[in-house]
């Protein structure tokens, strides 16, 4: 393989493209940090949306395939390397929130509510892509797919607590507005011990799902054998498409695998404080969002930001007939954003529980029966595809027209 396919094959990108994101990207940073220091023009933030877009897309794909590579090592299973794809990807937007969190720029309120949504709108948008690599695969197969092994055997425990614990939550926002009245909304808080435990459970989950995993000593102990069996199983392989799933599977070195662990982890930090640092820009100069909609819509485009490496990897899988790993990393992102990163900021601040952030936990939970149910029932079919797509859609349109005007 010559080296532009090598490095191509890679990093993603061809090395055409990696030079010139190098230096747009080089050029941004240094205008960002002397001409237009502290007050960029509008083009410039817009530009600078490319540049924190780029970043938190092509690093968490270099993380990904980092990860990957690095599961492979320890012989963890498909399903578990891609939840492991899967808060690799998360991370732009828990960036993101976090340092709007910590931010001295803007608003402090105002801040919190955008890191809150950018998070819940990123499960939102998981679920979305749910629902469309569903889609996807269904169509594919002329109507249903079964539910994959893993997502059956070692799925079920963390989405029945999360349906219950998300119900819980919400539960527990209405009985304080019943309190408070509906004058005082603002003072329904999630409490640090209640985001604590919603962080913990899937902590603890993720702990579980590595130690349990099954034949994992044997995988990592023949991990050499296969290493120098894929030209044999390339050979017996029929068809196009086996033969670029052996051609994927194949191993990275391990410097080559830290290196881009390094890289997308790096990147995938700029990419957050670039994002982050346009928004508060644009909400201290864009009449738009100085409305009651302006903070919404910011978070909104920050949370599809943030997703977009996990939509490429759960769509381009699906697709691709890799059912498990398209269907892992989405629900990943789901049960990530709502339970680890969603917890974890409740930990650093007392989260106002307004009216969006109930219907979203609640749109969560929903949307985590429909794949119990499926789980219960062992397939997928077109129709739930289609209804989880809907449902979210609802969620996204109740946001941004009805409830935008009361925040």
């Amino acid at each position: 393989m010559s080296f532009l396919k090598k490095f191509r094959h890679t990093f993603h990108i061809t090395i055409y493209e990696a030079c010139i994101a190098l230096a747009v990207i080089i050029t941004y940073f240094v205008l960002a940090n002397t001409i237009y220091h502290g007050h960029p023009p509008l083009w410039f933030s817009i530009s600078g949306f490319v540049v924190g877009g780029w970043l938190a897309f092509r690093p968490s794909e270099w993380a990904v395939t980092g990860l990957d590579s690095g599961s492979k090592y320890v012989g963890l299973s498909d399903y578990v390397a891609g939840i492991l794809s899967s808060l690799a990807s998360n991370l732009p937007e828990a960036v993101i929130a976090i340092m709007l969190l910590t931010s001295k720029v803007g608003d402090k309120a105002t801040n919190q509510l955008i890191a809150v949504v950018t998070v819940l709108s990123a499960a939102g948008f998981n679920t979305l892509i749910l629902g469309i690599a569903i889609l996807i695969a269904t169509i594919k197969k002329r109507g249903s797919i079964d539910v994959p092994d893993d997502l059956e055997k070692r799925e079920s425990p963390i989405i029945r607590w999360a349906i219950v614990a998300l119900l819980m939550t919400v539960l527990f926002g209405f009985v304080q507005y019943a309190y408070f009245g509906k004058d005082d909304l603002d003072m329904a808080q999630l409490t640090i011990p209640v985001a604590a435990m919603l962080a913990a459970s899937y902590v603890i989950y993720l702990v579980y799902l590595i130690l349990v995993k099954n034949n994992t000593n044997k995988m990592a102990k023949h991990l050499e054998e296969n290493k120098d069996t894929i030209e044999d199983d390339k050979v017996k392989t029929d068809g196009e498409h086996k033969e670029k799933s052996s051609h994927d599977q194949e191993l990275l070195s391990k410097p080559l695998t830290l290196l881009l662990l390094a890289m997308g982890f790096v990147g995938i930090y700029f990419g957050g404080h670039t994002l982050t640092e346009n928004v508060q820009h644009l909400l201290g100069t864009v009449p738009f969002f100085a409305t009651s909609k302006g903070p919404i819509t910011a978070a909104l485009i920050l949370g599809a930001a943030g997703a977009i490496p996990e939509h490429s990897i759960a769509i381009l899988s699906a697709a691709r007939d890799e059912i498990e790993v398209g269907i892992g990393n989405a629900m990943g992102g789901i049960l990530q954003s709502a339970l680890l990163i969603f917890g974890i900021i409740g930990i650093i601040v007392s989260i106002t529980l307004h009216p969006f952030v109930l219907i979203q936990l609640g749109s969560i939970a929903g949307t985590l029966w429909f794949v119990k149910r499926c789980i219960h029932d062992g397939r997928f079919d077109t129709f739930e595809g289609i209804m989880i797509i809907v449902l979210q859609t609802l969620v996204f349109i109740i946001l941004f027209e009805d409830i935008a005007i009361l925040i």
